[in-house]
């Protein structure tokens, strides 16, 4: 029933995401973009290139979320980590909202973990909270480093804005994280914690959370290759962007295509869908590039995702035939535990 109530506003962030979409066509020289698309398929290696960093990058998630597992004590063995993850993968694109990839991952690494749900929802949280915080960061170097380009052109105004404050909001959230002690005393800390039913879980949660200050070897690996991801992101658009023969410089890409995942990932449509497109016009119109084709850039690199996605939904099948479940009753099942541990996984922004 939980699951049923929040249908209608997935519904409505979907219409506004799709209509936005709709909104940037009916602005388009349609023909002209019809030119662009067909230019493209005489360039096919490039998007081939797009296409196997993109997989890449995914790669590179499983690698993290691996040395995450690893340094809280729960073994998986590779194959079970890439399956559990690209399931997630699968659940953000098509299913029940931004988290739902996170409440599946936190579901099968708990079964694969002696169910350890709690301390499996922390590893997710520390490893989307790392992404998050890299690229959070990556777009505020760049802001400060492109400050110019980002005056001179107003339509940059607002996303710069909207950059600075979540950068300000992350920074808060960290030391109010790290300095939980001073909140202890505080009687609506003391309620939360003190619930029969969440507050046992949220304890266990912030001490498997606060246990990764320790582990500085953990959080330099996972940082750094979050960086080597983030980077391989941008290149995958520039490989998109040559197919779509945008010629500018990867510093371009670097100024555009973080600030656009960014403020993307923030929960306004699902998957970011509309938002991410929309910031894309905007901001490569800064640089001179029209929508015929940075239009069809976003939507390509959005395209892909979900491409590669399915090969999450072939794995989830396969999960489901080894219990001996059908596919829609694995669906319940998750829906289920999504209902008991939906706080615990609740994180405002998905992965990159």
């Amino acid at each position: 029933m939980k699951f049923l109530k929040k249908v209608p506003g997935t519904l409505l962030r979907l219409a506004v995401g799709v209509g936005i979409i709709v909104w940037l066509f009916s602005r388009m020289d349609l023909a002209g973009l019809m030119s662009v698309l067909r230019e493209s398929l005489t360039r096919w290696p490039w998007l081939l290139c797009a296409i196997i960093l993109c997989f890449i990058c995914l790669c590179g998630g499983v690698l993290r979320w691996k040395i995450i597992l690893d340094g809280r004590g729960l073994r998986m063995s590779w194959d079970r980590v890439f399956s559990i993850y690209f399931i997630g993968h699968f659940f953000n694109a098509f299913m029940f909202g931004s988290t739902g990839g996170d409440l599946a991952r936190a579901f099968y690494a708990a079964q694969e973990t002696h169910h350890k749900k709690t301390e499996a929802v922390a590893t997710v949280l520390i490893d989307r909270v790392i992404g998050l915080v890299l690229l959070d960061l990556l777009t505020l170097v760049m802001l400060i480093a492109r400050a110019p380009f980002f005056i001179s052109h107003w339509v940059t105004h607002v996303p710069a804005l909207l950059i600075v404050g979540m950068n300000l909001l992350t920074a808060i959230g960290f030391v109010a994280l790290f300095n939980l002690h001073r909140f202890q005393h505080w009687r609506l800390f003391r309620r939360v914690t003190g619930h029969k039913v969440v507050g046992p879980i949220i304890r266990r949660t912030l001490i498997s959370i606060l246990l990764y200050r320790r582990k500085k070897g953990v959080l330099f690996k996972t940082f750094l290759l979050s960086l080597v991801i983030h980077l391989l992101i941008i290149l995958e658009s520039y490989c998109l962007g040559r197919s779509l023969q945008i010629h500018l410089g990867l510093i371009a890409y670097l100024t555009v295509i973080p600030m656009t995942m960014a403020i993307a990932a923030l929960p306004i449509t699902p998957g970011g869908l509309g938002i991410r497109e929309g910031l894309a016009v905007a901001l490569f119109s800064a640089l001179g590039i029209g929508s015929t084709r940075s239009l069809p850039l976003a939507l390509i690199f959005y395209l892909i995702s979900l491409v590669w996605s399915l090969l999450g939904g072939l794995i989830f099948l396969g999960y489901s035939v080894g219990t001996g479940r059908t596919a829609q009753e694995e669906l319940a099942k998750l829906r289920q535990e999504a209902a008991s541990v939906n706080t615990q996984v609740r994180v405002a922004r998905p992965h990159p």
